[in-house]
């Protein structure tokens, strides 16, 4: 039970702002359970598959062709141009007495195809369909390609000369199809949507 007020206290007055805070809650509730009816309308509308402007995937960003310069150009381009830079180091130094050197050459030649594969496949979902099998058909020389590298790094560390050539021969006898992996992508490249 309240304490009584004091006479010479006057009682504190009723506050004017209480009946509006009410009206105002009651009318913002009022707002949202309106709005989430219309809300699960809509929801319900594309979950059952209403209308086709529903099921329209959104276009992406950059086209077919953007994807594929920016997938060869950016993704992968750094990984290639340090093969590119490898090569000249392995043609110099693998002569047919096999020296060491020839041992690093191969080595550092491997890293930079290993970062190619890397490049490709972290990158994957990026590559248009445009350009897809003739990617696939890269990755799959250069896969070839590689393990002849690694075959002869191999050679090396079990001191054989068989192992060596093996691995170089299998390199190279792959090495001659990627011009054409090259030349078929570029080709590939032209016929995606701008």
């Amino acid at each position: 039970m309240p304490e009584p007020v004091p006479a010479w206290q006057q009682p504190p007055p009723r506050s004017a702002g209480r009946p509006l805070f009410y009206v105002a809650v009651a009318l913002l509730i009022a707002v949202l359970a309106s709005g989430g009816f219309a809300i699960r309308g809509q929801l319900l509308g594309n979950l059952g598959g209403g209308n086709a402007a529903s099921q329209v995937t959104p276009s992406p960003l950059l086209s077919d062709y953007e994807r594929a310069d920016r997938f060869l150009n950016v993704d992968l381009g750094p990984s290639l141009t340090e093969t590119d830079q490898a090569v000249p180091a392995l043609q110099s130094s693998c002569t047919s007495s096999l020296p060491p050197p020839c041992k690093d050459a191969l080595m550092k030649l491997d890293k930079a195809m290993v970062d190619v594969q890397d490049a490709i496949t972290h990158n994957q979902r990026d590559i248009p369909p445009c350009i897809g099998p003739q990617v696939d058909q890269l990755k799959s020389d250069w896969n070839g390609m590689e393990q002849g590298v690694s075959l002869a790094i191999q050679g090396y560390q079990a001191n054989s000369r068989d192992l060596i050539i093996q691995g170089l021969q299998k390199f190279a006898s792959i090495a001659q199809f990627l011009k054409p992996d090259v030349n078929r992508i570029n080709a590939a490249e032209q016929t995606c949507k701008k």
